[in-house]
Order: structure tokens, then C-alpha cells, then sequence
């Protein structure tokens, strides 16, 4: 716990159970937390109500917290939106919604967090919490694969510039999560969930708390040089194709 005591989290996504069980992790490591969310909620941490579509919220909220706090060290973008449906069936507003709140809304706040951590010269990490279906295309949800792309572009850019900054930037991209709308969907369709695990190589589902040690393990100031990463978390999803499913467990 020690090696986290100096240091400064900001958690955007955080009323989410994704978002939330990532703030709770880094806490419990002894990191500070500040955390957001557009959604008002009640959090043991401190919390900020903070639309990340509005650039002038998102530098508010950060300028706030490092009045208070110091300047932050690590920075997690777990903030995102999906709008289910093709990308032809999609009208302008549910496109423009979601590519503001995954896009321009990891941008504004990485912009933020990175210029405070260049100002105050001690270096940083950030995180973006991105997924498996930006490489992995799916058209049920066309919008959160584009955006999720994206956003692993963005990571790996900003990795690259800030580097001789001593900011490292890297990105968790879980597989299918038993948290959020997806759980809510395998709560009220139980073949569905049945289905999901076995498509699964692994057979079984993603955990937010498992998420939250691999966004904890990029986080770390124990690491030094680990930047631009993509670390995939998904069963053996991306190895899988309806050709090569992967062998069956015993007994199944």
C-alpha cells in the first residue's frame, strides 16, 4: 500500500459498476480518489458530477481537485456509451451521443489530466478502458466498435507524444463483462448468458473486480516503461472464429 500512498486517481465512468469497482480497487490500494460520473451518485469516494461531452466541466473537475489535492498521477477514462443497433439504422443524435461521450470525451479528459501532470512535472499514468470489439468488429453495436477503435488510436498517440514526459498511457480492453447492461440482459435471459459463456473459449464471463487489476497493474508506479499497450482481457474471444472455437472442456 505503501507504493500507492503519493498517489492521485481521477476515475471518470465511476457510478457505473465497471467505473466504480476500478475507484474502489485503486482506494483500497491507498491511492486518493476523485471520481465523476454524469450521473449523480453516492460514493465513498470524493465525487464530482461531471459531463465529459463538455470540455469546460471536464478541466473544472480536474483543476478542482488538484487545488485540493496536488496534481494528479494517474488518470482512468472508464466513461462510455453504447446505443444498441446497425451503423445504417443509427439517426445522427445516437452516432453524435456516442462519439462524444467515448471520443470526444476521452479526449477532453486525457487533455486535461495529461496537461496537469506536464505541469507539474512528475510524470503519470493514464488508462483508457476500451474493449475487445475495437479490433473485433460488431455490428449489433457498430457505434461502440468505431468509437472503441477510436479511442485505442487516441491511447497509443497520446503514449507516443507524452512518453519523454514520463506519462505512461495504455489501454484494458476487456472482453464480454458480467457487469452493466450486460448483466442486466444475462439476468433476464439466462440462455442468453448461457449461450455467451460458450462461445467463450474460457467458458466464463469477465469480472468487473478483474478488470480493475488490470486497469490497477498499468496504473501502478511500478511500472516504468510500459506504454502504448493494449492489454486484452476477453477468454480467448479474439483467438476464436466459427471455424476454430477452441477445444471443448472436459465433460461439456
Amino acid at each position: 500500500m505503501t507504493a500507492w500512498a503519493d498517489e492521485i486517481a481521477l476515475v471518470t465512468g465511476a457510478a457505473g459498476s465497471l467505473g466504480g469497482a476500478i475507484a474502489d480497487h485503486l482506494a483500497a490500494l491507498g491511492a486518493r480518489v476523485a471520481a465523476s460520473d454524469a450521473r449523480a451518485a453516492s460514493s465513498p469516494h470524493r465525487f464530482a458530477q461531471v459531463d465529459v461531452t463538455r470540455s469546460d466541466q471536464v478541466d473544472a473537475w480536474v483543476s478542482s481537485v488538484r487545488s485540493d489535492w496536488g496534481a494528479p498521477t494517474i488518470g482512468v477514462i472508464c466513461a462510455g456509451k453504447v446505443v444498441a443497433g446497425r451503423l445504417v439504422d443509427q439517426s445522427d443524435a445516437d452516432w453524435r451521443g456516442t462519439v462524444a461521450v467515448n471520443l470526444d470525451g476521452a479526449f477532453y479528459t486525457a487533455r486535461a489530466i495529461i496537461r496537469a501532470m506536464v505541469d507539474a512535472g512528475r510524470g503519470g499514468r493514464i488508462v483508457l478502458v476500451g474493449s475487445w470489439a475495437a479490433h473485433a468488429p460488431h455490428p449489433h453495436i457498430g457505434n461502440y466498435s468505431v468509437t472503441k477503435a477510436g479511442l485505442r488510436m487516441l491511447g497509443q498517440t497520446l503514449a507516443l507524444d507524452h512518453a519523454a514526459d514520463g506519462i505512461l498511457v495504455n489501454e484494458v480492453a476487456p472482453g464480454i463483462v458480467d457487469a452493466g447492461l450486460s448483466r442486466a440482459l444475462f439476468q433476464a435471459d439466462p440462455a442468453l448468458a448461457a449461450r455467451t459463456r460458450a462461445a467463450i473459449p474460457t467458458r466464463d464471463l469477465i469480472q468487473a473486480e478483474e478488470v480493475a487489476r488490470d486497469v490497477a497493474f498499468l496504473a501502478s508506479p511500478e511500472n516504468r516503461n510500459t506504454t502504448g499497450a493494449v492489454l486484452v482481457s476477453d477468454g480467448g474471444l479474439s483467438l476464436a472464429s466459427t471455424m476454430n472455437s477452441g477445444r471443448q472442456k472436459s465433460g461439456s
